[in-house]
């Protein structure tokens, strides 16, 4: 991709994004804003600070999961290349759809000749396996503490999430087996290794985000906070966010999940704040993206 188109995208998908959250808060208008103007704000610095950092730094690793489950896969190229291409396809979240991040990866790894359905193949794993570990994070939180599920949107997420964690273990058996009958390579397949390795990357990934939003509620004032309830609501939310698949990047439906679970007291300062840490992560989205530029040459909104 040139750096003229993805400067071009790039400001797009922040045009879209700010447009779409000023409709968010224009909607929910009227009592959320009295709410929040009510609110006495006490901001610690420190913990804004280390909340971003924490938040930075599970952007900048993101990728990993994607580039284990290529490798696995057969594909050699350069990890470098491979992050360029993922943060360059990553601004398609904000196209409606949600198509677009896929097919660029997708895109990409065909161009480097990757036979196209084993490139298509390894953006599912990379959401299955996505999904399977958040099932892995409500489970235990769901026997730590069973409260954080206390609202109907979350338990249905949590329940989704939860059964792509049991249905792990069945997936390479069953892969195997249908690839037997098509004669295809079980080789050209993700090991049992590599899904238990990117689900835990995944879900530690997870751990990292829902503690810097732990940090960011907490140190914009709000009180009367649980770990677990932001643990719980950073990969709930993107899960919430990803299910309303029109809705570009989930914007809105994702802040008001994350406040419910995490602030269900506060929900209106806290989509607030969330909001803001919204904006923050698609701009270090964009500078990964911007920064990566050149190591990469391909068209992240081109299908296949």
């Amino acid at each position: 991709m040139t750096g003229s188109k993805l400067a071009m995208i790039s400001r797009i998908a922040l045009f879209v994004l700010a447009a779409l959250a000023a409709f968010f808060i224009w909607r929910n208008g009227g009592s959320w804003l009295e709410e929040v103007d009510r609110y006495n704000w006490h901001l610690n610095m420190g913990e804004l600070s280390i909340s971003a950092v924490l938040l930075t730094a599970s952007l900048a690793l993101t990728p990993s999961g994607w580039v284990l489950i290529c490798r696995s896969m057969g594909s050699n190229i350069p990890v470098g290349e491979m992050f360029a291409a993922w943060y360059a396809s990553q601004l398609g979240r904000y196209i409606p759809g949600k198509i677009w991040l896929f097919a660029g990866r997708a895109g990409f790894l065909k161009a480097r000749g990757m036979k196209a359905g084993r490139a298509a193949a390894t953006t599912a794993y990379e959401l299955f396996f996505t999904v399977a570990s958040i099932g892995l994070i409500v489970m235990v939180l769901a026997v730590i503490n069973p409260g954080v599920f206390q609202h109907t949107a979350g338990r249905t997420a949590a329940i989704a999430a939860a059964s792509a964690i049991l249905l792990l273990p069945l997936l390479h058996p069953v892969q195997s087996f249908i690839c037997r009958k098509k004669g295809i390579d079980t080789g050209e397949l993700p090991s049992i290794k590599t899904a238990a390795a990117a689900t835990l990357i995944y879900a530690l990934l997870w751990m990292v985000r829902g503690l810097s939003l732990f940090l960011l509620l907490k140190g914009a004032g709000l009180t009367d906070l649980q770990f677990s309830h932001s643990l719980a609501a950073a990969p709930l939310s993107w899960l919430a966010g990803y299910i309303v698949f029109f809705v570009p990047g989930g914007v809105g439906v994702r802040e008001a999940a994350a406040a419910a679970i995490a602030a269900p007291m506060l929900i209106a300062p806290a989509a607030v704040v969330i909001a803001g840490q919204r904006l923050f992560m698609a701009m270090i989205e964009v500078i990964l993206a911007l920064l990566n530029n050149g190591k990469v040459n391909f068209d992240p909104t081109q299908e296949e």
